[in-house]
């Protein structure tokens, strides 16, 4: 095992150890969070507002990604996930667009375009630092598939979230987990990541 999955992993087991989630008042079990081993290729997407970004380089941008598959019609999973993602991103605070990165990645590019994903984004309240991709939908499949996302019916999309960087690693976790577990993950791939960030430093001074 690398280095930083070794991190990764030490890190994770705090996590787990947090008490069970209750979804509506009943108990349910997500599956624990996982490093995973991801190349994620820096493929152009567009946001909710028509830009067109590299996904690596213009999104992520070296910052903790938080990746879920949606789709604008969802009218299932993708608000609850919306709703504890939401709950996620007011603990984080002033972190978010600086340190962290929300990505909800299209699993129906042909039918997401930029002004259906910015209503989208504007009916769940989405703020600085989320962003909503889709674009061509062979590169957006490439981009979802990289990510192990990827699902052949919209509807089908996995209750998960892909969280880290090409730096720091990957872990895959359910998005139904307290936003307070969430937090954690997040902040183990942040300090997974911190040597390369100061090394960056270091050389710019």
């Amino acid at each position: 095992m690398k280095p930083k999955a070794l991190v990764l992993f030490a890190l994770l087991t705090s996590v787990l150890m947090l008490p069970a989630f209750t979804l509506h008042g009943q108990q349910a079990a997500p599956l624990p969070p996982e490093p995973v081993t991801l190349t994620v290729p820096d493929i152009d997407v567009v946001n909710q507002f028509g830009e067109h970004v590299k996904f690596n380089s213009g999104v992520v941008k070296g910052r903790i990604a938080v990746i879920a598959g949606f789709f604008t019609n969802c009218t299932s999973m993708c608000p609850i996930t919306q709703e504890n993602m939401a709950k996620l991103a007011k603990l984080l605070g002033d972190r978010m667009g600086r340190e962290v990165e929300f990505v909800s990645l299209s699993t129906d590019a042909t039918n997401d375009t930029p002004p259906r994903m910015k209503a989208w984004a504007e009916k769940y309240k989405v703020g600085e630092g989320w962003t909503l991709a889709s674009g061509n939908k062979s590169d957006v499949t490439t981009l979802l598939k990289s990510l192990g996302l990827y699902v052949d019916i919209p509807q089908r999309h996995q209750s998960a979230l892909i969280i880290g960087n090409q730096e720091s690693g990957w872990v895959r976790a359910s998005s139904w987990l307290p936003p307070e577990k969430l937090l954690k993950i997040i902040d183990a791939a942040a300090a997974a990541d911190k040597p390369a960030a100061e090394k960056q430093a270091s050389a710019a001074k």
